[in-house]
């Protein structure tokens, strides 16, 4: 998906202006602050489906109704007394900041707790609020379904049609001297939202993720927008996972709109071990696997969660790669609304800065 002549761009720079865009379709200005922040700490840790060429699809979907931009989260009760953030309508990363907060403080009471997320449109990258809730000391899993009325992007296994959507689910535990384990997936071999930043691009994709309409392979983006599916993940695995989180998203908990419906568990760890212990026993398990050696075609083994802590380190001083076609769409959007993109117009502007 990347190149290495792409244009470098400042996440700073970045993240102005994807806050101006939120503002200019409506976002009260900390919401934008925070969506347009989630998207840029998202293209920082490499995870570019969930990234800034993601503002021109929410401009798109908030001009046409399908999500109100001006909508707050807020705490409520579920017909049948679970906690349950409503997120009004809006985008979700608010929302899902709300219910991880929440839990995390559910759980620290409790031991353990869940809290359902209704009413959200799109919801951004969920590794980021699942390593909040594992930095707080607590086993967090997000995961969330219901969709599929609006949604039909992955084939069930064995099935030659798009029925299901790409349900997906994270993980994030506490663990050893670099951080938490963050375990981050679609049910589908690649998310939705990595089809269409391939096709912004102008890119092809991996072999593997598609099919076509008649069922054949493809890794030309455009055969999965014209009746095309994504093939679920590990096949009947990937399958039963999206399955699952399809009946919790719907039958537990309503029909969802235009986005997904959600759970939020957490489980405090010091209930069953001192932290300091556990943190031992998990960075001498983490080393372990690090020792492993490489299998043919690979550089070393690693942990979940650690390549996007470094990478994002990485790209915070020397700038964030953006396709030369996903930069003219975005510069084009602040056009239609009126948003300076100049900022994103040259190339490597931290190193400009520093000359």
């Amino acid at each position: 998906m990347i190149a290495q002549d792409d244009p470098l761009i400042a996440a700073d720079a970045l993240a102005r202006f994807g806050t101006g865009v939120m503002q200019a379709v409506g976002c009260q200005p900390a919401i934008a602050r925070e969506i347009a922040e989630h998207l840029v700490d998202a293209d920082l840790c490499g995870v570019y489906s969930h990234g800034v060429f993601r503002l021109d699809w929410y401009a798109e979907r908030a001009q046409a109704g399908r999500f109100a931009p001006g909508a707050e989260p807020h705490l409520r009760r579920a017909e049948g007394g679970a906690d349950l953030v409503d997120g009004g309508n809006g985008l979700g990363m608010p929302a899902f900041r709300l219910a991880t907060d929440h839990v995390v403080l559910r759980a620290r009471r409790d031991g353990v707790a869940a809290v359902g997320v209704a009413n959200v449109d799109h919801t951004g990258r969920l590794g980021a609020f699942v390593r909040q809730g594992a930095e707080a000391g607590c086993m967090t899993l997000l995961f969330g379904g219901g969709s599929r009325r609006d949604w039909r992007q992955v084939a069930p296994y064995g099935g030659a049609r798009a029925v299901l959507p790409t349900n997906p689910y994270a993980f994030g535990i506490p663990a050893g001297e670099r951080g938490p384990v963050v375990v981050d997936f679609a049910t589908a071999t690649a998310s939705g939202g990595k089809v269409y930043a391939a096709r912004m691009a102008g890119r092809p994709l991996a072999e593997g993720l598609i099919v076509d309409r008649d069922g054949r392979p493809s890794i030309n983006p455009e055969d999965y927008f014209n009746g095309g599916a994504l093939l679920p993940m590990a096949g009947p695995k990937g399958y039963g996972m999206a399955l699952v989180a399809e009946l919790l998203g719907e039958a537990i908990l309503g029909e969802a709109m235009d986005g997904m419906n959600w759970i939020a568990i957490g489980v405090d760890l010091s209930r069953f071990r001192a932290p300091r212990a556990y943190r031992a026993a998990a960075e001498a398990c983490l080393q372990e696997l690090r020792d492993c050696p490489p299998a043919p075609g690979f550089d070393r083994v690693e942990i979940p969660g650690e390549r996007e802590a470094a990478l994002r380190e990485h790209r915070l001083r020397e700038g964030i790669p953006v396709p030369p076609a996903t930069l003219q769409s975005l510069c084009a959007l602040g056009e239609r609304l009126g948003v300076d993109a100049r900022e994103l117009q040259a190339s490597n502007p931290l190193t400009q800065r520093a000359a």
